[in-house]
């Protein structure tokens, strides 16, 4: 054994992938405490190339130093470990401290000894994790190569196996937040974002490819209809949302990719520089994914497992979407006979819908919610249908035992929709039952006071006040802007949620324009 010291390790920039023409350096360490094994060994090796990759050298000269930089430097391929250094052992130590405490099972350990003895080859075999053992006497130049080549394409190997099994997780994972999204602009820009995602997975892999490419570029088109129109764009392509596919200057060859796809529900393909996905809804949509930049082996498999897994979620949108679609034209329809009972022939029940979802938006509430909210706050007074028509279109004045019949469609509501399990019919039965209490408590039917109130239950009391006081009814005419924001403003934590009327001040305009999409029938 040498006495020679202990060098400084020459750590690799970790900034700066040495490269070379083909695209990679694997990362060899020679640990030895003998500098000309060291000098040699890379004389040997210098031209060494597999697959066009060649080999950047990591010099150690000992134990110490070996497991140092194993644990700083990421993706060693293979170390080249002498048994005896300051130690008799100290190869050996290196070999448990890569395997158990590093868990480090990837590198390949090339073990060699020029004193058999200390290290018999057979305990060594069967004790250590190690992949070959070598005495100096016998690695002869062309030994040494064909030895680091074996060392090599295992290492090779086992990264390609652990890359997919990283990648595959990375699918589900990128699947499964698909599922989060509630509708089409969503979705797509989730999409989007997941295949970015995957498509850098290997940037830094050991595989990575030296060509520059474009990894922001990208869009989704979808069509409905004839057109496709883009949904959703990253890069350069961002400013193009919302136009047509004819307006944008892009590489697709479009004639020929839709006579490939005439009669097929799904479809991909990957061009030089830039990958083309195609799927064809159940329900007749076109989706039309463009990717810019190049696509490496494990990516484009990765990619096309992923969009298996977007047409199962995409289908499932629509699903959902048609059922919510379906259920809330169900509750338009009885909404609007509700308030045609009530003596109306207008468009109440919709404004109140499209207030009661502009205050969710403007409080931040996500696009799900909105969605709920906006369909729950229709039925808010479907108690008013056990109501006697005296009642309900009497032109004047009611009386106390009148009114006290009134008062009653809130609880009758509740009961109505409270009996149902889909959480949409559940928030009705709260906002038909709260929307007129009042947040000083003197609201009914329970009295119940500020944040006692549902949230739910106090926005749509100031859409369903805002909209009747907006509109003629058969016992008052309409109210002025001026005097209806004076009233709210005045009535600002007496009867409504003081939080929410500085939000409905804040956006006078947008209320107006709901009032003026949907005008009462004259």
């Amino acid at each position: 054994m040498s006495t020679e010291t202990s060098r400084p390790i020459r750590f690799a920039s970790k900034k700066k992938k040495v490269m070379t023409e083909s695209g990679y350096k694997y990362k060899v360490i020679i640990a030895d405490d003998d500098r000309d094994v060291h000098t040699v060994t890379k004389m040997v090796l210098g031209d060494f190339r597999l697959e066009g990759a060649g080999i950047e050298f990591f010099d150690t000269y000992s134990g110490e130093e070996t497991m140092r930089l194993l644990k700083e430097e990421k993706d060693i391929a293979v170390v080249i470990l002498d048994v005896v250094m300051e130690q008799d052992t100290s190869g050996l130590q290196v070999v448990e401290y890569t395997r158990e405490t590093l868990q480090n099972s990837m590198t390949r350990i090339i073990l060699k000894t020029g004193q058999p003895g200390i290290a018999p080859e057979e305990r060594v075999i069967v004790e250590y994790d190690i992949n070959d053992y070598r005495s100096k006497s016998e690695l002869t130049a062309q030994k040494f190569i064909t030895t680091l080549y074996t060392a090599l394409r295992n290492y090779r190997d086992l990264k390609k196996l652990e890359d997919h099994k990283r990648g595959l997780e990375k699918v589900i994972e990128s699947s499964s937040d698909l599922y989060n999204h509630d509708n089409l602009s969503s979705f797509f820009s989730g999409l989007l974002k997941q295949l970015n995602s995957i498509r850098n997975f290997q940037n830094d892999s050991f595989m990575a490819s030296a060509d520059p490419i474009n990894q922001e570029s990208g869009f989704i088109a979808y069509s409905k209809e004839d057109e496709f129109r883009i949904l959703s764009a990253t890069g350069k392509y961002e400013s193009c949302e919302n136009k047509f596919l004819q307006e944008v200057e892009h590489r697709i060859p479009f004639s020929q990719v839709m006579e490939q796809v005439e009669n097929r529900t799904f479809f991909y393909r990957r061009y030089e520089d830039f990958f083309i996905g195609y799927y064809k809804g159940f329900h007749g949509s076109r989706n039309l994914i463009y990717l810019e930049g190049r696509l490496n082996e494990l990516s484009e498999d990765l990619i096309r497992v992923f969009l298996t897994n977007f047409t199962f979620a995409f289908d499932r949108l629509f699903m959902n979407r048609n059922m919510m679609d379906a259920m809330q034209h169900i509750i338009m329809m009885l909404g609007e006979t509700i308030e045609y009972r009530d003596g109306e022939t207008g468009f109440h029940v919709r404004r109140v819908s499209e207030t009661v979802r502009l205050i969710a938006e403007k409080s931040g509430r996500d696009n799900a919610f909105c969605d709920e909210i906006s369909i729950a706050s229709i039925v808010h007074d479907i108690g008013k249908i056990a109501i006697p028509d005296s009642i309900l279109q009497k032109p004047g004045k009611l009386t106390d035992q009148e009114f006290e019949k009134i008062k009653d469609h809130t609880r009758i509501g509740h009961e109505i929709l409270n009996t149902s399990s889909i959480p949409t019919i559940g928030m009705a039965a709260e906002i038909a039952l709260g929307h007129h209490e009042k947040w000083n408590g003197k609201g009914y039917p329970a009295g119940l006071k500020g944040d006692e109130i549902p949230w739910t239950a106090r926005v749509t009391a100031i859409a369903d006040v805002y909209d009747a006081l907006a509109n003629k009814r058969y016992y008052k005419e309409a109210w002025s802007d001026e005097s209806i924001f004076t009233y709210l403003e005045e009535e600002k934590g007496e009867s409504f949620d003081p939080d929410l009327i500085d939000l409905v001040l804040e956006n006078k305009d947008a209320l107006r324009e709901v009032q003026r999409r949907y005008p009462d029938i004259k």
